[in-house]
């Protein structure tokens, strides 16, 4: 079990409230979060109860937790920080964009050639053509196969070959 300080609680919940976000190496002997004067144990148990109680959610990739704040734990930080609903944290804020941006950026996206799209066609996903079709109804003929093999086969099985 690890005490932790209210203090200590207050930091992490001010940062993560903060950037919306927050990164934790798993190494339980780190003397200092990298980002939060407090023991990186001391972060992990905090950000676990956090988790536990549907606050954040949790990724873990590479030995580092990833921690996103969602809009319950928005709600229980600003009222545990006493900060108004109307601030939120940086990942729930949307950037401004400039004028004529959008345009650059879906001339940008388009593909090659007459048509938008890249290179797919028209056709639904998963539609077929008359050549497809034709292909399908023609019978499969099956290779032959070298006696040589058969016989290798039925020896490996320690049965009679005929």
């Amino acid at each position: 079990m690890v005490l932790i300080s209210k203090q200590q609680k207050r930091l992490v919940y001010s940062y993560l409230f903060e950037e919306g976000v927050i990164v934790v190496k798993k190494d339980t002997h780190l003397k200092k979060h990298q980002h939060v004067d407090v023991p990186n144990l001391n972060v992990m148990c905090i950000m676990k109860t956090l988790v536990s109680k549907k606050f954040v959610s949790e990724m873990f990739c590479w030995n580092w937790y990833y921690f996103a704040i969602t809009k319950e734990g928005v709600k229980f930080l600003s009222q545990y920080l006493g900060i108004s609903e109307n601030v939120l944290p940086k990942t729930f804020k949307s950037q401004p964009k400039k004028p004529g941006e959008e345009d650059e950026r879906r001339e940008e996206r388009r593909g090659y050639g007459q048509r938008r799209g890249r290179g797919r066609g028209t056709r639904a996903r998963g539609a077929r053509t008359e050549e497809h079709e034709q292909k399908a109804e023609t019978p499969v003929e099956q290779a032959p196969v070298a006696p040589e093999a058969k016989a290798q086969f039925y020896l490996s099985n320690k049965t009679e070959v005929n």
